[in-house]
């Protein structure tokens, strides 16, 4: 079993979910970013360029400013209302850390498990699920995104495709396999565990 099938499991007890949920969290805010992000800022910090992620884990917003980042899946680093009632998140880190503070065991005090402000129903870990909240925040990093592949269409581009694996291949996989095919001077790099799935029909340009 992974940290990701925790985050999966069904509790008997919120109280038991959220024990595991701050431990992970903790673990994940803790965490400085890895090698393999510094390698990366190292190689493009200096030129223009913008991340689009579909982890969920903060490296991304450790290694690199928001106005060039869209967490496309959220991070765990947020926490949103259940409903949602709200566009809102909110910070995780007290949350986590009055959990924390108070765990017996593995259980979380019932009175510490993150409540919404405004309703008062569960908060939930900002990732993505069937109660995600696509709101204000997620748009605008979205858009953000759109905004400067539109910008940069009819120039030189380079897509980055690093360690994507074949979950949500309509994010990242697919959408660039479509622009190194229709931009003018599009190119495709792709370094996964999985081995070079691009179509041929690419050609020299991936």
């Amino acid at each position: 079993k992974s940290l990701f099938d925790g985050f999966y499991h069904l509790y008997p007890s919120l109280e038991q979910q959220w024990a595991y949920y701050a431990r992970y969290i903790d673990f994940m805010l803790r965490e400085l970013a890895s090698q393999p992000y510094l390698d990366l800022r190292s190689l493009i910090g200096h030129k223009d360029y913008f991340i689009l992620s579909t982890n969920v884990d903060t490296q991304a917003e450790k290694t690199f400013p928001d106005e060039r980042t869209c967490n496309y899946q959220g991070s765990f680093a947020h926490l949103q209302c259940k409903q949602p009632c709200c566009d809102e998140l909110f910070d995780a880190s007290p949350y986590v850390e009055r959990m924390l503070a108070g765990m017996a065991g593995f259980e979380v005090l019932s009175e510490d498990i993150p409540r919404c402000p405004h309703c008062g129903w569960q908060l939930v870990p900002w990732v993505r699920d069937d109660t995600f909240l696509q709101g204000g925040a997620w748009r605008e990093s979205l858009e953000r995104y759109e905004r400067f592949v539109r910008e940069r269409s009819s120039g030189r581009v380079l897509l980055l495709e690093l360690g994507v694996g074949e979950m949500t291949p309509g994010i990242i996989t697919l959408p660039f396999w479509s622009m190194t095919a229709k931009l003018p001077d599009a190119h495709l790099l792709s370094v996964n565990i999985s081995g070079d799935s691009a179509p041929l029909q690419l050609g020299s340009k991936a």
